[in-house]
């Protein structure tokens, strides 16, 4: 049985092979005894970004808007109109933030061919990634605004006979804010393309070629934004037209709008994206009819990223503010006392905002394919694919808001005479808002795929080695978060109306309306939301 297979061996290699290869040839020539060719491809990139970025903004005010016109007579006073428009703004803007992006991809392709008919060399092929990127970036923003003011409005009109007062308006206001905020966006893209094929027209003792692809991509972002917003204030509005006669007053329409606004807003964030893909592709395919070695193909592939991000934002509102409307009219005769009118604002607000935002894409495709026409003493294919997916994402968001007022509103019309009184209308709105906000997040998606597919086939029928295959996947994900918000709002309040009207004769009240209100209120929330997806995928045909 032994004889009759060798003398179908050689039966089939003398009808395969033209007599030229049978005679045989030298090294690398085409026709037999070729050698194959080794073909070797490495590739490494590397990168590191490092950032700093910090910003500071400090506004310091320390004013005084002072409207003052007197009148003094021996006898009559006619007060003209009395306008007073009086504004002190303050403010502190600060911002900080750094951008940064880094891609990297390698495209890595190996082709060999052989005339080699017979006694050929399988083809050696080889090719290495490493992809490596690291970025770094903090940025820092400080805003500070800080108000001392004192808008005043104060007319006075002194007369040994009547006083007729004109007209008086004031508008007064005092604003002042601070705005900070710090961010960092980082995206890493890291993309790996392998390919190789080998193809032999070897008919008769050809040695079986052998692919090897080894992939490496490793990423690291971290992150640290941190803001800071302070605005303290100190703000008196005060709106005082005084009257003193020694006959009758009359007194003109007051009217006055006083408002004392503070507030202070910071905010800081990161965003993170990370990208890595990896496709490797072999292909082994020959012509070889007997004597055969089978095709040896191995791929590896590692990722590994790590996302740390930190985001700490402050906001610290603190308001001392006094807003006084305090008409006085004093006759020795009759008061006619004209219009009040007083709308009187306290408004103070801290806002803080911390969130970060991380995603993460990983992805492996592998492929292998090694096809025989073997028909006689064939070795089988052996395939190895390895796949590795770590992926880890740090993130921590603080936000934390103040707001604390000490605020005054004061409407307080006095009306003295030795005689009658006859008030006008007094109308009083007073408002005191003070509110605390403060929110932060995290947001986190991992995503992590991996498919290998390996196929081998054989046409072998005598003497026929078994194909070997393995494929290995792993693929880890840690995800760990946490969200600190705390709003604290504090306020000390007062609303006073008190209209006051004392006569040696009688006292006729005018209609007086009140509306005050104070409102306080602190929002905090924090929240987490983290979403991990693997999948494998694994497929084998011999």
């Amino acid at each position: 049985m032994r004889s009759k297979l060798v003398a179908l061996v050689v039966t089939l290699a003398a009808m395969a092979v033209p007599a030229t290869a049978m005679a045989g040839g030298s090294p690398g020539s085409t026709g037999g005894g070729a050698a194959g060719v080794g073909q070797a491809q490495l590739a490494s990139q590397l990168a590191a970004t490092l950032q700093k970025a910090a910003s500071q903004a400090q506004a310091g005010q320390n004013a005084v808007n002072s409207n003052a016109p007197v009148n003094t007579a021996g006898g009559d006073v006619t007060g003209g109109a009395n306008t007073a428009a009086q504004n002190a703004t303050n403010g502190a803007s600060s911002g900080a933030g750094n951008n940064a992006g880094t891609t990297q991809t390698n495209t890595q392709s190996q082709s060999a061919g052989s005339a080699c008919s017979i006694g050929c060399g399988g083809a050696g092929q080889a090719q290495g990634s490493t992809q490596l990127a690291a970025t770094l970036q903090k940025a820092a923003s400080d805003a500070s605004a800080n108000q001392n003011t004192v808008n005043s409005n104060v007319p006075v009109n002194t007369a040994g006979g009547d006083v007729t007062g004109g007209a008086n308006t004031a508008a007064q206001n005092a604003t002042n804010g601070a705005s900070s905020g710090a961010g960092n966006n980082a995206s890493t893209g890291q993309n790996n393309n392998q390919s190789q094929s080998a193809g032999s027209s070897c008919s008769v003792g050809c040695g079986g070629s052998g692919q090897a692809q080894g992939s490496t991509q490793g990423s690291a972002t971290l992150q640290a934004a941190k803001s800071d917003a302070n605005a303290n204030q100190g703000a008196v509005n005060a709106n005082v037209p005084v009257n003193i006669a020694g006959g009758d007053v009359t007194g003109g329409a007051n009217t006055a709008a006083q408002n004392a606004t503070n507030g202070a807003s910071s905010g800081a964030g990161n965003n993170a994206s990370t990208g890595q893909n990896n496709d490797q592709s072999q292909s082994a395919g020959s012509a070889c009819s007997v004597g055969c070695g089978g095709a040896g193909q191995a791929q590896d592939n590692h990722q590994g990223s790590l996302t740390g991000q930190l985001a700490d934002s402050s906001a610290n509102g603190n308001q001392n503010a006094v807003n006084a409307n305090v008409p006085v009219n004093v006759a020795g005769g009759d008061i006619t006392g004209g219009a009040n009118t007083a709308a009187q604002n306290a408004t103070n607000g801290a806002s803080s905002g911390a969130g970060n935002n991380a995603g993460t894409t990983q992805t492996n495709t592998q492929s292998q394919s090694a096809g025989s026409a073997c028909s006689i003493g064939c070795g089988g294919a052996g395939q190895a694919q390895q796949s590795g997916q770590h992926a880890a994402t740090l993130q921590a968001a603080l936000s934390n808001a103040n707001a604390n007022q000490n605020a005054v509103n004061a409407n307080v019309p006095v009306n003295v005479a030795g005689g009658d009184i006859t008030g006008g209308a007094n109308t009083a709105a007073q408002n005191a808002t003070n509110g605390a906000m403060s929110g932060a997040g995290n947001n986190a998606g991992t995503t992590q795929g991996s498919s290998q597919a390996q196929s081998a086939g054989s046409a072998c029928s005598v003497g026929c080695g078994g194909a070997g295959q393995a494929q290995s996947n792993w693929e880890a994900s840690l995800t760990a978060q946490l969200a600190a918000s705390c709003a604290n709002a504090w306020q000390n309040l007062v609303n006073s109306n008190a209209p006051v009207n004392t006569a040696g004769g009688d006292v006729l009240g005018g209609a007086n309306t009140a509306a005050q209100n104070a409102l306080q209120g602190a929002m905090s929330g924090a929240g987490n939301n983290a979403g991990t997806e693997q999948n494998g995928g694994q497929a084998q045909a011999a």
